[in-house]
């Protein structure tokens, strides 16, 4: 800001002014998850050079998760400026599930783009993915997805539970309730998602995913919530 201090945001005030070492460090993973999935597209022959839009397309995908996970990740430690050991330890946690993250995202992304751009003629999909390996992509996926945003709905009920010590206000409690209830939301979601993959026909479970467009009205029906609680 302009005049050097933190606003914050409609709900939050802003309390984390300095950057700390647990946030570079984790500033550090960030990158070279996002460096490892950049790596995966470097063409090798003039053929992966101009089919090169397809990874391109795959990488934004990739970049524009992680950047949420990051902004949700930076958000929480400019909200709270927490550093004890439980928030050490759940966000050593959450990196490492980052780290392991990257190489199912890539390969779910990199795989959505060739299949809907004919790069598989005929049935070489199958080479690659077939019906009775899609619902075990949705559990590997799906667990690391979950795995996250679990970790954060974490985060966030030990940052309630120092609510008295970091100064919430009402509104404040009332909308960090709402980042547990959202990462518990997603969680339940992913669920529902991995079992409908092995329920549901062949014909259908490998659409499953798009089911999670669901987010965004869990972050509504949430947000409500929080908002129900902060007036009250």
């Amino acid at each position: 800001m302009a005049d050097g201090k933190l606003h914050g945001e409609a709900n939050f005030e802003w309390r984390g002014a300095d950057v700390s070492r647990l946030e570079n460090l984790s500033d550090i993973v960030f990158a070279l998850v996002i460096t490892l999935a950049a790596a995966q597209s470097v063409p090798t022959s003039f053929d992966e050079l101009t089919g090169l839009w397809r990874e391109a397309i795959s990488l934004a995908a990739c970049f524009a998760t992680l950047v949420t996970i990051w902004r949700t990740h930076h958000v929480f430690f400019r909200r709270y400026d927490l550093q004890d050991g439980t928030t050490l330890t759940l966000n050593s946690v959450l990196l490492l599930l980052i780290l392991v993250y990257i190489y199912p995202l890539k390969f779910m992304t990199d795989f959505i783009v060739d299949y809907f751009t004919g790069v598989y003629p005929g049935d070489a999909v199958v080479e690659v993915l077939t019906i009775s390996q899609v619902s075990w992509l949705y559990v590997i996926y799906g667990c690391f997805f979950a795995g996250v945003y679990g970790v954060f709905a974490l985060l966030y009920r030990h940052a309630l539970t120092r609510a008295d010590d970091i100064g919430l206000s009402k509104r404040e409690r009332a909308y960090t309730q709402f980042e547990i209830e959202f990462g518990i939301g997603v969680v339940g979601l992913t669920g529902l998602i991995i079992a409908l993959a092995f329920i549901l026909p062949d014909t259908i479970s490998p659409f499953m995913g798009t089911l999670f467009g669901f987010m965004g009205t869990i972050a509504w029906v949430c947000g409500k919530r929080a908002e129900a609680r902060a007036t009250a």
